[in-house]
């Protein structure tokens, strides 16, 4: 059993390798961490922290960006993540949406040119424990099949809402527009374990029914819709 405080510094160290500044090694290692620690395994250290290895290595994502806005009004801004990991950038971009939340009463911050953003309910978390509403979305990539559709042509588009509640937990409200998310393939292929009926679709672009072993990545590898809807 590793405790999660020698598992964040682990993760910094090796973020750090990767050229990363301290803090921002340091604010990447708590996302991760943390996603591990609600339970969500598919965003967390062993099961995207290869992928970012690598993506440094090959040079896709920048270890030092000069995170910046490029736009801004009263109440919203853009921001430029000069392809940085969305993990590191997250923070501070919700920050400013809470600032101009706090002037005007609502703030909306857009980030382009940004990496992998993990999960994202980590970042609406943020507003909420500033006792405000928190909504954060992302875009990206064409893995998701359309309902009725053999090809792979949408992206998994996850919404995220989080809200205080007095003296409650907050309401953390996080979902995407498709079945499952890659990374639940990623983490299947890992562990050795099985897909549950509907999670993938064959290359007809018909929902497999029954438990799927997993197969390496490829064309129609996810359903985004019920067959029958």
């Amino acid at each position: 059993m590793i405790d999660h405080e020698s598992l964040q510094a682990t993760v910094a160290a090796l973020f750090g390798k990767m050229g990363v500044p301290s803090d921002q090694a340091a604010e990447g290692a708590d996302v991760l961490t943390m996603t591990d620690l609600r339970g969500v395994e598919t965003h967390g250290v062993s099961n995207v922290m290869r992928r970012y290895i690598q993506d440094y290595k090959e040079n896709m994502v920048n270890p030092d960006p000069n995170v910046r806005i490029v736009r801004e009004m009263l109440g919203i801004a853009v921001m430029d993540g000069d392809r940085g990991l969305g993990i590191m950038a997250g923070r501070g971009a919700m920050e400013v949406a809470i600032e101009k939340a706090r002037n005007v009463g609502t703030g909306v911050v857009t980030m382009r040119n940004g990496g992998h953003l993990g999960a994202v309910g980590h970042f609406a978390m943020i507003a909420a424990q500033n006792d405000m509403i928190g909504v954060c979305m992302t875009a990206g990539g064409n893995d998701i099949l359309p309902t009725f559709g053999a090809k792979a042509l949408l992206g998994s588009n996850p919404i995220v809402y989080a809200a205080p509640a007095r003296r409650q937990p907050a309401v953390l409200f996080d979902v995407a527009t498709s079945a499952i998310a890659l990374n639940k393939l990623d983490l299947a292929r890992r562990v050795g374990a099985d897909l549950a009926p509907g999670w993938v679709a064959d290359l007809d672009g018909v929902p497999i029914m029954e438990e799927e072993t997993p197969k390496p990545p490829g064309p129609a590898s996810w359903t985004a819709g019920r067959w029958d809807s």
